[in-house]
């Protein structure tokens, strides 16, 4: 039986026997390939873990070696072994990389995560006693932190570190659970432990506050709150969140709203004494006052009983459109007294439904999610009943389409919904459109001198100006090149724009945010036609595009390339002119914006 550990030291155990590598380098392989394990890791991946930006000519050669190397220790071979028991594992060789093939139950991370699962589904049923036994026997897998006795390179390193958000999430959510089963007092010293490792994390302190209020120790729970308030100011220069700081009011006020029958305390969604509010920390914004003022308008303006006012915002990869939603709804706080919430129906890699983002909504305003029903349509008609008579202020995220917000829309004409699209949305819902541009030269120059910081400020304005020119003067990628060279100090203006202008399939690491992330975000929306039609044109093509030549690199009818090219502008991908090449007989021609088409070829292989 073979058992590799990640959650503590790495540990590789067959048989009862410990057989883990000592190797350094061989550890690193080791770590990324088991974090991993079942899929393919490419051999970028496992170069850029080794060696990052700097490999050596023999790096090929070398991750052989190390192969080879793993392939030695017992339980592990090139091949799954004929007839093999459970337990048994396998290192292939797979097209473009390798694969650590091995059962679910060989790896710690997976137990882990299975008993976190079973733990979840059975809070969800309203089986607390269980839920917390399932949640506490997930955590006790773990034997300290993630790797801790490595050394990791980029990918690992970032991976260790999900692995410890996840062991506190299902901390939080076992907490949760005995605080619903009155085991507060057990509960003090534990928080008080993890307060004090954690002095910044707010959710563990609230917890704590909970428990010495429940227990009685009402003084003990008001220096919590002032401990954290120290810290924060102190350290951050920011005050307790606005829900730390109602529960610090109820405290004060010996609230009994905090009280069950019998002196019990229940953990609600949303704490009581308010109105929900789930919006994300607010940001200052350049170059958007004019388009903030328009929204602003339409949104706060009162309606004539015709449903709630609905903005729709949109724009290019990287232009802000969550930052300047959840802005607006911070600035307009005051027209909304009822709740401002917000919602994301999630990125590319983990997509959420309409009955998940329903759900959520619901426990934002109160609701046990056990007690919620199981079909969409009930919970949209429980939705709409606590909005009525309501203003309240949504703000809904990562949008694809009109119809996934429909059954979000508030009763009332007093409240209004935010939609953030990814693409450009069209429906009788939206009062006003907002599609934000690229940043004036002078803004964009604003903004990154803001995020330098005015005495860190390069003194190659030229290439700083390129810089901002090869990010399409967008907010996104140039705060993401002001964080690259924070990154790599040793890096100037220059080397940056080289770095921009190259044309190198496949190297631009997926785990490390970069001046492409907004562009590689949003062409992962897109299906196969799209991306597929995409990659070839940022290949193909430079300058200004027909549809005739759209079409022949492509190899489409023209009709069917005009469409496509039409969708990629509604996804912002491509920008659209009035035609004046006298070589085609269509009405508009295109372009492909230098970052779409740099992070293209930096992401997709030429041969699409």
């Amino acid at each position: 039986m073979l058992e590799i550990g990640l959650l503590g030291t790495l540990q590789v155990v067959h048989d009862g026997v410990h057989v883990t590598p000592s190797a350094p380098k061989v550890r690193q392989v080791l770590a990324l390939l088991a974090l991993r394990a079942n899929t393919t890791v490419p051999l970028h991946q496992l170069v850029e873990e080794l060696w990052e930006e700097r490999p050596p000519s023999s790096a090929a050669t070398t991750l052989q070696t190390y192969i080879y190397q793993l392939r030695k220790l017992p339980g592990l071979c090139d091949a799954p072994p004929s007839g093999s028991a459970a337990g048994v594992g396998s290192l292939l060789t797979a097209p473009g990389g390798y694969r650590l093939s091995v059962p679910a139950d060989c790896l710690d991370s997976r137990k882990f995560g299975q008993l976190a699962v079973r733990g979840r589904e059975s809070m969800e049923r309203g089986a607390v006693a269980e839920a917390a036994d399932l949640l506490g026997r997930a955590l006790a897998v773990w034997r300290g932190p993630a790797l801790s006795d490595l050394t990791p390179g980029p990918l690992v390193g970032i991976d260790a570190l999900r692995l410890q958000e996840q062991r506190y999430e299902v901390l939080e959510e076992r907490i949760n659970a005995d605080l619903l089963l009155g085991r507060h007092h057990r509960l003090i010293s534990e928080l008080t432990a993890l307060a004090a490792d954690n002095p910044t994390r707010e959710g563990l302190h609230a917890k704590l506050m909970l428990s010495l209020y429940r227990a009685g120790r009402r003084p003990e729970a008001l220096e919590a709150f002032q401990r954290i308030r120290r810290v924060l100011t102190r350290e951050l220069g920011l005050e307790p969140c606005s829900e730390l700081q109602r529960l610090h009011q109820q405290v004060l006020a010996g609230d009994r709203g905090l009280d069950l029958p019998g002196g019990r305390t229940a953990v609600r969604s949303v704490p009581v004494g308010g109105p929900p509010v789930t919006m994300p920390v607010d940001v200052p914004l350049v170059g958007r006052e004019a388009e903030l003022r328009h929204a602003a308008r339409m949104v706060a303006e009162q309606g004539e009983g015709d449903g709630p006012r609905c903005l729709a915002v949109s724009g290019p990869p990287g232009a802000g459109t969550t930052a300047f939603a959840v802005h607006l709804a911070h600035r307009l706080g005051d027209s909304f007294p009822d709740g401002r919430l917000y919602m994301s129906f999630g990125g590319p890699a983990a997509p959420q439904t309409v009955d998940e983002v329903l759900a959520r909504l619901l426990e934002a305003v109160g609701h046990r999610r056990g007690d919620l029903p199981p079909h969409r349509a009930d919970r949209a008609r429980m939705f709409h009943t606590w909005t009525a008579g309501r203003r309240i202020l949504l703000v809904i995220d990562d949008v694809a389409a009109t119809d996934q917000i429909i059954d979000l829309l508030p009763a009332d004409s007093g409240s209004a919904v935010v939609v953030a699209g990814y693409r450009r949305l069209y429906g009788s819902q939206f009062k006003a459109r907002v599609d934000l541009p690229p940043l004036c030269p002078e803004q964009a120059l604003e903004l990154c001198t803001n995020a330098f910081g005015k005495d860190r400020v390069p003194g190659d304005v030229r290439g700083l100006g390129s810089m901002l020119d090869l990010c399409g003067d967008l907010p996104g990628p140039a705060l993401e090149a002001v964080g690259l060279l924070a990154l790599r100090p040793h890096w100037s203006i220059g080397q940056l724009v080289d770095w921009l202008r190259r044309d190198r399939p496949a190297v631009v690491a997926d785990q490390r945010p970069h001046p492409f992330h907004h562009v590689v975000r949003r062409c992962s929306r897109l299906g196969p036609r799209l991306r597929d039609g995409l990659a070839k044109l940022a290949w193909e093509t430079a300058g200004d595009l027909t549809v005739e030549r759209a079409a022949a690199v492509l190899d489409r009818d023209v009709d069917d390339a005009e469409e496509l090219l039409e969708e990629l502008v509604e996804f912002f991908l491509l920008g659209v002119d009035r035609a004046s090449d006298p070589s085609t007989d269509r009405f508009f021609q295109y372009r492909l914006a230098p970052l779409v088409r740099t992070a293209l070829r930096a992401t997709q292989p030429a041969c699409v």
